[in-house]
């Protein structure tokens, strides 16, 4: 027997717009940065590309990790999968790599939109340290005051920052992730004007900058920018930091005024496009209550999901001012929590079977 759950959602404000069927969007370049929400928003592209067959950009065989195209360089020939023979041009690039807007166009369609994620710069520090604790040993540091102690000398404990190369983690690594010239961040302090200038053009190229502190918010102007359905992104946190509690370390207000000496680039970064996050949300209409709705729907989700069993089978939310109906299913579940190396690798699967051979991707 089938059981359904029917949700009825009170309906909030008044429609945005007529329901004229706009195209959604299926061509996105997403930056996908470390310990900034990404795995999250790299679900939603997962399931949106597979729902409608279409081709993502997927690293090499020969690189390290099976869900990174490159941690050091952009996009090239050398470190991607060729085009299935299937496919006349890849939709979708969201795997780590580095941004280099030429690059990316050389593989993407000319109507790409290009979306990215940031965080406070120093949360953001903090939660790549606890999530990979392989850091502090690479850092020589240990400790509750390991965070202090590493402030403290920064130079000392990481040998790449003195050279400023891409291997660094600790310094300005977001704007490193979005292709910052290395010599603007060598001589950041007497760079600031040429800063500003490639952030102005950032600004210019990416339609959206999610900021984590304000997910909802950003989400739900994902939405709109993509013209995507509620259903389409939702979602289940991803990879939140479970090594927070386990691991104490001692905070303090000096960590965070070294840190932001040591980062400056990338508090620059943050507050401009958090900034333009709130810019782009004043000029949207009766915004906050689809906040509202969507932040209950993916409660229940949520918690739908997390409470599987087996007269579990159907979720479903009446159609709503932001929503056709929603049917949430198991199916629907498993594709909203399976791993981004789960992932990867299905997509892998389908998109160059062991049989078949690829066309080049130039």
């Amino acid at each position: 027997m089938i059981y359904f759950a029917f949700r009825t959602i009170e309906k909030l404000g008044t429609p945005i717009q007529s329901k004229v069927c706009q195209p959604e969007v299926r061509h996105i370049a997403f930056l996908k940065v470390h310990k900034a929400a990404s795995t999250t928003v790299q679900n939603m592209l997962f399931r949106f590309g597979t729902e409608r067959n279409l081709t993502f950009v997927m690293p090499s065989d020969d690189t390290i990790f099976p869900n990174v195209i490159s941690l050091l360089e952009t996009v090239t020939s050398n470190n991607i999968r060729s085009k299935p023979l299937s496919s006349t041009h890849f939709d979708i690039l969201c795997l780590h790599v580095l941004y280099n807007r030429t690059a990316f166009e050389h593989i993407l369609p000319n109507d790409t939109v290009y979306i990215g994620t940031l965080r406070d710069p120093f949360e953001y520090f903090i939660s790549m340290m606890l999530f990979f604790p392989i850091m502090f040993e690479r850092l020589n540091i240990s400790g509750p005051n390991a965070i202090t102690d590493f402030l403290e000398d920064p130079d000392i404990h990481d040998p790449d920052i003195a050279k400023y190369s891409a291997y660094t983690f600790t310094k300005n690594r977001m704007a490193i992730d979005y292709g910052f010239p290395l010599e603007l961040l060598v001589n950041s302090r007497s760079r600031r004007n040429d800063i500003q200038r490639y952030i102005e053009q950032l600004d210019k190229e990416f339609a959206l900058i999610i900021i984590v502190e304000h997910f909802d918010e950003s989400i739900i102007l994902l939405k709109r920018i993509l013209k995507w359905s509620t259903k389409d992104v939702i979602y289940i946190r991803k990879n939140a930091n479970t090594n927070k509690a386990n691991k104490k370390i001692n905070i303090g207000d000096k960590d965070r005024t070294r840190y932001r000496q040591l980062s400056g680039v990338d508090y620059i970064l943050y507050r401009h496009f958090y900034l333009k996050l709130w810019r782009q949300i004043e000029m949207e209409l009766l915004f906050h209550e689809e906040v509202l709705y969507f932040k209950t729907v993916r409660k229940e989700v949520e918690d739908f999901c997390q409470n599987l069993n087996q007269n579990s089978t159907v979720l479903t939310f009446s159609s709503s001012r932001w929503s056709e109906q929603i049917e949430i299913s198991r199916d629907t579940c498993d594709s909203l929590v399976i791993s981004e190396f789960d992932f990867v690798a299905k997509i892998k699967e389908k998109q160059y079977p062991r049989s078949k051979e690829t066309v080049n991707s130039d």
